[in-house]
């Protein structure tokens, strides 16, 4: 790698200091060539000078020849004699002193030469010497093509030394196929507008005939002027790195296949636990009510722990398969928008026994004002539910606190539920293993409180699922301080669609005795009625208008309205009005619901009955009870359901309230059943043998005269989302097996039987 990150360096210092070193031996050949010929020069102006000498000296016997003949003479010619020899010497010494600089000169210059030289040589053995240490093979090419070099390990990937390589082309040292490849991807490259680096995955058979998954690693270097010279590539080898992908990749299918068969287990193991349990709630439920009736008060005590054993018993189970649930990623969120103040007065109601149990105080601080919430509603109860039972169990006669405010921010309104007790505390070391699963602060806490250690983790799981966090503050011996903060509104990934108006369809042909129109304008309001009378088992129609309530009693003709007196536009007095005026309403009865204490003016004005608010859920029932009577008619459901025990169970309690019942042990003996009678409701389990509930429920659908026939189901099955979908828009009701309230059940009867038009509202 370090080759590659600086490619263009040693490539271009390579090509630029072999063209260096061979200039500066032309110019050092031209130099000693020059130094040559000025010797030369040097040496005959030498024997010019000497051959000057010499003829000079036969002058100067010539002269004193002369002399001796010619006195009159001598001095001047002696003199001149002088002079020239003085300046010949003078140009001599000169003339030696050059050449004896320049030869110098030429010496150190040569010397200079042959240093550079021998830095040059170590430099290419060094770069040499640290390619072969690389073993991922390593090759340059000029841009024809050629190869200008390589290191050992290309050697090797080849099978031919770097002299059998280099200079040549990859017509000719690979096979067409792969030649053909080679020089495709080295014209890309080349042919690239910018400075690019190639990299390529590829398959490659070595001279040794292993075979290897490979990476090709390649730039272009350049010359001084900027000019691409060719390219240099390293060949990595990713063999090992493919093979434990390979092997990530059956890991994650075996861990699919493990989760997949763990899904399948917690599945199984949920029905076969729910089952019984079923079971044991319905009929402590039914010996209570039994008991009670025959007077035998002190056995009332009994059942109740055993009620109570089972529901314990049924929390610890759906805990482990929640948490299971959550780790495997399977856990959902199923928005709706309900009453803060609503739902809390529920949880303070469900948990003040318990709080009770210990001699403890409970006490809530909220606005009246607080407002709705948009989310998961189960998950949040049960979070509630875990913070309070753990404040009740670690507080002895002590004050509990539950506080719940909105907190409104720019960007986002937050609901903080926070619960302080005075209970035993935590220490700091406690407080580090808060949130882990199946652990609590310590094992005497274990010993002695008892618990799984999941409640936390699961309420910690369901914040975070709904876009909120859970934390906690906690003092050891004073008590502890959990706050769970949500969003108002939760945005889960399927939120469903609301619509304005929950009114039926007009097409429907109603029976008399069923439905209930809501005029109010508070949407709490609309949403707490409706409510309240789908529990009583009657369809609702809402408006929040006086116009729009007009409108839809018009439309659907309900059986009695619900009238709120202080609305906008239009009020009640003026609806209430409007409607004793219209010959085709005059006779629906109008319960008016208002602040303010005014009966007088209602009844003056026809209204039926006059509610103050806020609505007693019992006064509202014995209001609706009065003028929506029970058709006489008792409608027939069917049981569907492989266990003796349950089935029994369930139709005992039919029974008892009113309906007539008849069983199938599967699905294959209910549509058998069918055949010969048409039950006006099937109540189905999902896990049975021969043919199950899924089954059951495709085929129902697929037959015109079994397809309008409410199914609600029953199941101790523990669904996937898939099933869940299959499910959609096929089935009225999902129950899960041991929880849900005996209420609940029966009222969603009553009303999957109101909307296939059979009404039939049994005494409960």
């Amino acid at each position: 790698m370090i080759v590659i990150g600086h490619s263009h360096g040693v490539a271009t210092l390579i090509y630029s200091n072999n063209e260096q070193l061979q200039q500066q031996i032309d110019n050092l050949q031209q130099r000693n060539e020059q130094l040559d010929s000025d010797n030369q020069t040097l040496s005959q102006a030498l024997q010019q000078l000497r051959a000057m000498l010499q003829k000079l000296e036969e002058e100067n016997n010539d002269l004193h020849i002369s002399l001796e003949t010619s006195a009159e003479h001598s001095d001047t010619v002696e003199a001149e004699l002088v002079k020239i020899s003085n300046n010949l010497e003078q140009e001599i010494a000169i003339r030696t002193q050059e050449l004896a600089d320049n030869n110098n000169r030429l010496k150190r210059e040569i010397q200079e030469r042959k240093r550079v030289e021998e830095v040059q040589r170590n430099s290419l053995l060094l770069r040499q010497t640290l390619l072969n240490s690389i073993p991922n093979p390593i090759f340059f090419k000029n841009n024809l093509g050629m190869y200008l070099g390589c290191n050992h390990g290309f050697e090797k990937y080849i099978g031919r030394t770097e002299s059998e390589i280099v200079g040549h082309t990859a017509r000719e040292l690979y096979p067409p196929e792969r030649a053909s490849l080679e020089e495709q991807r080295d014209r890309a490259l080349f042919n690239s507008e910018h400075d690019t680096v190639q990299i390529v995955e590829d398959r490659v058979k070595y001279a040794d005939d292993s075979i290897h998954d490979v990476m090709f690693n390649t730039t272009t270097f350049k010359t001084s002027d900027g000019s691409v010279a060719g390219l240099v590539g390293i060949i990595i080898d990713i063999s090992e790195h493919k093979r434990a992908e390979e092997a990530l990749l059956k890991a994650k299918d075996a861990a699919e296949d493990a989760n997949r068969i763990k899904s399948q287990f917690i599945a199984n193991m949920s029905h076969e636990l729910r089952t019984p349990l079923n079971a044991i709630l319905g009929y402590s439920e039914m010996l209570e009510e039994d008991i009670a009736d025959f007077g035998l008060h002190d056995l009332v005590a009994d059942v109740r722990k055993i009620n109570a054993a089972g529901k314990h018993l049924l929390g610890l189970i759906n805990d482990v398969l929640d948490i299971s649930k959550i780790e495997a990623g399977k856990m959902s969120i199923y928005a709706e928008t309900f009453s803060i103040q609503n739902m809390v007065s529920d949880v303070i109601s469900t948990i003040r026994p318990l709080i009770q149990t210990r001699d403890n105080t409970l006490s809530l601080n909220m606005s009246n004002d607080i407002g709705n919430m948009h989310a998961d509603l189960t998950k949040l109860r049960q979070m509630l539910f875990n913070l309070l039972s753990n404040a009740a169990k670690f507080t002895e006669k002590g004050h509990i606190s539950f506080t719940v405010l909105r907190k409104i921010e720019p960007e986002q309104d937050w609901i903080h539920f926070k619960v302080s007790d005075e209970g035993i505390g935590m220490t700091a070391e406690q407080m580090q293993k808060l949130f882990q699963p199946f652990t609590q602060a310590d094992a005497s806490t274990t010993r002695k409180y008892g618990g799984t250690g999941l409640g936390l983790t699961i309420s910690q799981r369901f914040a975070e699922m709904m876009g909120g966090k859970i934390y906690a503050e906690s003092e050891y011996g004073y008590g502890s301080c959990f706050t769970i903060q949500l969003p108002a509104y939760v945005i889960a990934e399927q939120d469903p669609v609301v619509e304005g108006l929950n009114a039926p369809k007009p097409a429907e042909k109603r029976q008399a005795g069923n439905t209930v129109l809501i005029i109010d304008d508070d949407a709490i309001v609309r949403e707490l009625l409706q409510n309240y009378i789908k529990k009583l088992g009657f369809q609702v129609i809402v408006a929040e208008s006086g116009h729009d309530g007009l409108e839809l009693a018009r439309k659907y003709k309900p059986h009695a309205i619900t009238l709120d007196v202080m609305m906008p536009g239009m009020d009640g007095w003026m609806v209430l009005s409007e409607l004793k005026n219209d010959p085709v309403l005059a006779k629906i009865p109008v319960i008016m619901v208002s602040l303010i204490e005014d009966k007088s003016i209602g009844y003056s004005l026809g209204a039926s009955e006059y509610l103050t608010k806020p609505v007693n859920r019992d006064e509202l029932n014995r209001v609706l009870r009065k003028y929506l009577t029970d058709d006489e008619n008792s409608q027939k459901i069917l049981v569907v359901e492989d266990d003796d025990v349950t089935r029994n169970l369930i139709e005992s309690m039919l029974q008892k309230i009113g309906w007539q019942v008849e069983t199938s042990e599967n699905g294959q003996v209910a549509l058998n059943r069918l055949l010969q009678s048409r039950p006006d409701l099937i109540l189905s389990d999902l896990m049975m043998p021969e043919m199950d509930g899924f089954e059951l429920i495709t085929k129902l659908r697929k037959e015109p005269e079994w397809r309008q026939i409410p199914v609600v189901v029953l199941t101790a099955k523990d669904m996937t989302p898939g099933e869940r979908e299959m499910l959609n828009n096929r089935v009225e009701k999902v129950f899960q097996k041991g929880d849900y309230r005996l209420d609940e059940l029966l009222n969603e009867i009553r009303e999957c039987l109101t909307r296939a038009k059979l009404i039939k509202h049994p005494k409960s």
